[in-house]
């Protein structure tokens, strides 16, 4: 075992609390269980002792309500919002080298476990060794990684047609859900989770497009009014950073800006759209409940203007911030 601290980013757990919201369940309470803060997840390169990371995905889970949460979550998302996964998939050109540099930049993000591909003969093995005995049984990490695992073997193949070939390990299978079936799931030890598929897959050409296919979840936390409840709440709390790109606003439910597109597509709705929302929110609140003048709150939404600030408020007001504030203040 390494004697380095095991450690993993806070910013891994952006999908988790998106799927809590979705669910209905406030994560604010699921964090103070394990002595975390929203604010501590939102500052950039924090990182926690894993044992912290463990206790929180368990607490998910009995949140929901749910054993298989966890692993629904790891196997929704799209990996390339991620920039090791990203980098794989613009650099590689077959599956062998999509995953060997998945593999090399993974460590970047969590000193807690190394990641690694194998070939054992007829088989390939593509999976993480923990570098510390858990002192819990980590069937909730487990389930989330192996859901991650699936997302980027899947991304890397762009289809995944013989799922009945792959062979899933770890320590506690009855955290997949249902989706999984078709897939051959055995009880693992404590100490990583691994996904076994045939070697000759590593020889595919990398898709220039792939979506998820199956085994995936069902929709169960996929459906968009949740989705985009949940994706609003995020955006609304950090509508006054700067510089807000869509490749940002992506980031904050960890998804591909192409992929978020998608997503608000099916709810009628865009990324800019949702972007102009939330700064209209913002700037109606200010104006009724605080004292800023208006070229500090165009200032705060990142407008290098007021008038401009003025223009995008009338557009969707039918008023002028001013107007606005004189009508709620009588």
């Amino acid at each position: 075992m390494s004697k380095s601290l095991p450690l993993v980013r806070l910013q891994l757990l952006a999908p988790l609390l998106t799927g809590l919201r979705e669910c209905g369940v406030d994560p604010e309470p699921v964090l103070e269980s394990v002595g975390l803060t929203m604010s501590a997840v939102r500052q950039e390169g924090t990182s926690v002792h894993v044992m912290v990371m463990h206790h929180f995905l368990e607490n998910c889970a009995k949140a929901v309500d749910d054993p298989t949460f966890c692993a629904k979550i790891g196997s929704r998302l799209d990996p390339t919002g991620w920039p090791m996964v990203r980098q794989a998939f613009e650099q590689a050109n077959t599956l062998g080298d999509f995953l060997n540099i998945y593999v090399s930049n993974a460590s970047k993000y969590a000193s807690s476990a190394t990641a690694f591909i194998e070939v054992r003969g007829d088989m390939a093995v593509f999976g993480e060794a923990r570098t510390f005995e858990p002192l819990i049984t980590p069937a909730q990490n487990d389930g989330y990684m192996i859901g991650l695992q699936m997302a980027v073997l899947i991304r890397g193949l762009g289809a995944l047609r013989e799922p009945e070939r792959l062979i899933l390990v770890l320590s506690d299978p009855s955290v997949l859900p249902a989706s999984f079936d078709a897939c051959q799931a055995l009880r693992g030890n404590n100490l990583g989770s691994r996904v076994q598929f045939p070697s000759e897959w590593l020889l595919h050409s990398v898709a220039n497009d792939g979506s998820p296919a199956v085994p995936m979840p069902s929709n169960e936390y996929k459906r968009p009014d949740k989705f985009l409840n949940g994706f609003r709440e995020l955006l609304s709390q950090n509508i006054c950073a700067a510089d807000l790109n869509a490749e940002k606003v992506a980031a904050l439910v960890h998804l591909a800006p192409r992929t978020l597109a998608r997503r608000l597509s099916a709810c009628d709705t865009s990324i800019s759209a949702e972007v102009t929302r939330a700064k209209i929110e913002y700037a109606k609140e200010a104006l009724t409940s605080s004292h800023q003048s208006i070229s500090e709150i165009a200032s705060l939404l990142g407008y290098t203007n007021p008038s401009n600030f003025a223009r995008a408020f009338a557009r969707e007001e039918n008023m002028s911030p001013t107007d606005f504030r004189s009508q709620v203040a009588r």
